[in-house]
């Protein structure tokens, strides 16, 4: 009993200490940017919200982080239907390298270095806002807004994003600059 008690315990402490980091993070409205930038994976409802600030004139440009993966590509049909087909805007699809948060952040600076771009929103899932934060800010000192997709998320998926955020948080601590 007092192992199941225990268990108990540590589940109820992990999700507390996680809460502010992956459950509420910080993030901003959608807001004018010069780009808005779908990391991956592009699920259709980050990119439908990306199109939307575009058509609502809050900026000019789509950047897309798509895998070449075919299995992962036919997963994707809105943010493949977004890069390959013609667009009334702007849109700039590639894999980064690593196709991992890092690559993204360094293609989101060698972008707004080659476009002049000052801000660019980033879109993303809840869990996954504060670490893109801490990642992005090491790679661009630009002007940053973190929109959060409020794609709704499944409990095993919750839990599946605590293991994978904190596993991950601290390969990011481990590494140093961009």
């Amino acid at each position: 009993m007092r192992i199941v008690i225990g268990m108990l315990a540590c589940g109820v402490l992990a999700t507390a200490l996680g809460w502010p980091f992956y459950v509420a993070p910080a993030h901003d409205e959608p807001r004018d940017v010069d780009a808005v930038y779908v990391i991956g994976p592009p699920t259709d409802e980050r990119i439908a919200l990306a199109e939307g600030m575009v058509r609502d004139g809050l900026a000019d440009t789509l950047v897309v982080s798509l895998g070449e993966d075919p299995v992962e590509r036919s997963q994707r049909p809105a943010a493949v239907r977004a890069c390959e087909e013609p667009q009334d805007f702007a849109v700039l699809c590639s894999e980064p390298d690593p196709f991992a948060t890092r690559g993204e952040a360094r293609w989101l600076r060698d972008l707004a270095d080659e476009h002049g771009w000052d801000a660019v929103a980033v879109v993303t899932t809840t869990p996954h806002l504060t670490r893109t934060r801490v990642i992005m800010e090491r790679c661009w000192d630009g002007d940053l807004a973190y929109i959060d997709s409020e794609e709704r998320l499944w409990p095993w998926q919750w839990a599946y994003q605590y293991a994978y955020q904190t596993a991950a948080f601290a390969k990011v601590a481990a590494q140093d600059g961009c």
